[in-house]
């Protein structure tokens, strides 16, 4: 039984301890820093039981972890336990997971949390960070957050930075896109009231979608940043982030971007990924609907979904440069999903989350793959 991988890391507001995304200073730094670099709800199990290479460990207070997530335990007593697990099975009381090689027996001391995605945060200020992938292969890319305003936080991608407000590359530029008309959704109201959230990310790629108009579940835009598995294995900097592109833009539909088919408005790369040229700027994501690739399928009976491409450039007759990791879209639309479930297919799962489409069209979905790896 091989180890399950544990690449793929994923989180919600709805998970017990998450933290909450709310109309203030600060707020999406906490969430960043909890999910990528620190985890969160800290449990200390009553036991932890290896029998035939399956570790069962008991919560008398409640399991919060639930089936598939990553928990990575530390101080454990026989030290093989003490790494990064995804789990098997959860139950109210208890969780399994595989544990390949280590012998039978009883473990002591341990701490159990739900795991970071092992990114760092190389420089950080009042309200403001700086994030970087601590993965081997990562390119280095950082990616700014200004927290400091309520509503409406300040993002930037750069090449490389020095210093919490020094850096070189910046994506997209300050003339493409000036300080306040490139921001992450994190509330529309200066207020400590709960927005619902998801993020999923690996060691290089992240997706962050906030309904940050609403207190309730509705359709969240596709943030992300980071690292794509290039086509062109000599491409340089294959990274990607996007945004809203004004604080104007207070309707949650005007994303100017989304997986749809469509020119990509909010997305941006920092180099031509054909010629490696710094130049930033549009870099579409395209569905293989567009007949560029073999549609994959879901749980049979489901709808098909797609991969999504990334294009170098923001017109559908442009190359595709990569995929986008760990994501597929679902153009029909559900009305029997639930967001923030989760689908099987055999040995594979889907975190299903709504995303935005048009203001007429509210059911539409796009899938994370959760069990990875997604490269």
């Amino acid at each position: 039984m091989p180890k399950a991988d544990t690449s793929v890391k994923w989180f919600h507001s709805d998970m017990p301890g998450a933290p909450v995304l709310r109309g203030e200073p600060g707020a999406l730094i906490e969430l960043l820093d909890a999910c990528l670099i620190s985890g969160f709800d800290a449990r200390t199990p009553d036991s932890i039981t290896v029998a035939g290479e399956v570790a069962t460990v008991t919560l008398g207070g409640g399991n919060p972890y639930e089936k598939h997530a990553v928990i990575t335990i530390t101080g454990a007593s026989v030290e093989a336990l003490n790494a990064e697990w995804r789990i098997a099975t959860s139950a109210a009381s208890s969780f399994t997971f595989a544990c390949p090689g280590v012998a039978d027996g009883v473990a002591t001391g341990a701490a159990v949390k739900r795991a970071p995605a092992g990114w760092s945060r190389p420089f950080a200020d009042v309200n403001v960070a700086v994030y970087r992938s601590l993965h081997p292969q990562a390119s280095g890319v950082c990616l700014h957050i200004d927290d400091s305003d309520a509503r409406y936080p300040r993002v930037r991608g750069y090449e490389d930075m020095t210093g919490i407000d020094v850096g070189t590359n910046p994506y997209p530029t300050f003339a493409q896109r000036p300080v306040d008309q490139y921001w992450w959704g994190k509330s529309n109201s200066a207020s400590a009231e709960a927005r619902p959230w998801t993020l999923v990310a690996d060691g290089l790629y992240l997706w962050y979608l906030p309904a940050w108009y609403y207190t309730s579940d509705s359709p969240s835009p596709l943030h992300r940043f980071g690292d794509f598995s290039p086509f062109n294995p000599s491409a340089s900097y294959p990274v990607l982030i996007s945004a809203y592109a004004s604080v104007f833009q207070t309707f949650a539909w005007w994303t100017g971007y989304d997986t749809h088919p469509a020119t990509a408005q909010g997305t941006y790369g920092p180099r031509n990924f054909a010629t490696n040229a710094y130049g930033p700027g549009n870099r579409a994501h395209h569905s293989a609907f567009r007949d560029w690739r073999t549609p994959l399928s879901p749980p049979p009976s489901q709808s098909p979904a797609y991969p999504a491409y990334i294009v170098n450039g923001a017109n559908s007759t442009d190359l595709a440069a990569g995929q986008a990791p760990g994501i597929l879209w679902v153009p029909d639309q559900r009305t029997d999903w639930v967001n923030r479930s989760v689908i099987e297919a055999g040995d594979r799962a889907f975190l299903c989350v709504q995303v935005i489409f048009s203001s007429t069209e509210l059911n539409h979905f796009v899938l994370f793959d959760i069990r990875g790896p997604w490269r």
